[in-house]
C-alpha cells in the first residue's frame, strides 16, 4: 500500500502530461486542417449599449445606441438590434433608425434593414426631412447613406418617391437615382 501511495503523485503527473499532449495534438490538427477557421462565434454580447465618437477637437460628432450588439471577432462584424445612429453638427444633424443592422468595422459601414428611417430636423433655413426605405448602408466616417432600394423622401410637405438614393450629411445633398415621382403642394398665391 505504501508503494501505491508513493506512486500516486507520479500517476497524476503522467495523466496531466498525457492530457496536455492530447490537447496540443487536437488544437494543432484543427488549425492545420482549417476546421476552426470557418467558425463565426461571437466573442461579446452587449445589451443597451452606446458608442460615442469625437472629432479632433474633442467635440461629440456621432453616437450609436442600440438594444443589443453581438460582435464576431473572425471578421470584426456585429449584428445590432434596434440601432440608432446620430450625426451631430452645429448646422446639420441627422439620425438613422431601423429594426436591425449589420456593422462591418473594417469597411466602417452599418447596413440598416427593416423599417429604416433617416431624419434631419428642421432648421431656420430648411423644413424637416425624412427618408424611408427597407435597406440603407451608412458610411460612418464619411456620413453618407446609400440605398438601391425604393425610397420615400419628404421635405416639409413635399414628397418624392424614387428607386435608390445617396444622402450626404456633410454637404446636405440628396441624390435620387431613378423612377423619381414628386408630389409638391400647390404654392399659395398672395395678391
Amino acid at each position: 500500500m505504501k508503494r501505491i501511495s508513493s506512486l500516486f503523485p507520479l500517476i497524476i503527473v503522467a495523466l496531466l502530461a498525457a492530457a496536455s499532449f492530447w490537447l496540443e495534438y487536437v488544437v494543432r490538427n484543427e488549425s492545420q486542417s482549417g476546421l476552426g477557421k470557418g467558425r463565426h462565434d461571437p466573442d461579446a454580447i452587449v445589451n443597451n449599449f452606446q458608442v460615442d465618437r469625437f472629432d479632433i477637437n474633442g467635440k461629440l460628432s456621432s453616437r450609436l445606441t442600440a438594444k443589443k450588439l453581438t460582435h464576431y471577432p473572425d471578421d470584426d462584424t456585429a449584428d445590432i438590434e434596434t440601432p440608432h445612429i446620430t450625426f451631430l453638427h452645429e448646422s446639420r444633424n441627422m439620425e438613422f433608425r431601423s429594426e436591425q443592422a449589420h456593422a462591418d468595422n473594417r469597411q466602417r459601414t452599418v447596413l440598416l434593414f427593416g423599417k429604416v428611417r433617416g431624419e434631419r430636423p428642421a432648421t431656420a433655413d430648411s423644413a424637416a426631412q425624412t427618408l424611408d426605405t427597407d435597406e440603407l448602408t451608412v458610411w460612418v466616417d464619411d456620413e453618407i447613406a446609400r440605398t438601391p432600394q425604393p425610397v420615400l423622401f419628404t421635405h416639409g410637405k413635399n414628397r418624392v418617391e424614387a428607386v435608390g438614393a445617396d444622402w450626404n450629411n456633410l454637404t446636405g445633398m440628396l441624390n435620387l437615382h431613378s423612377s423619381v415621382q414628386a408630389t409638391l403642394p400647390p404654392k399659395s398665391t398672395t395678391h
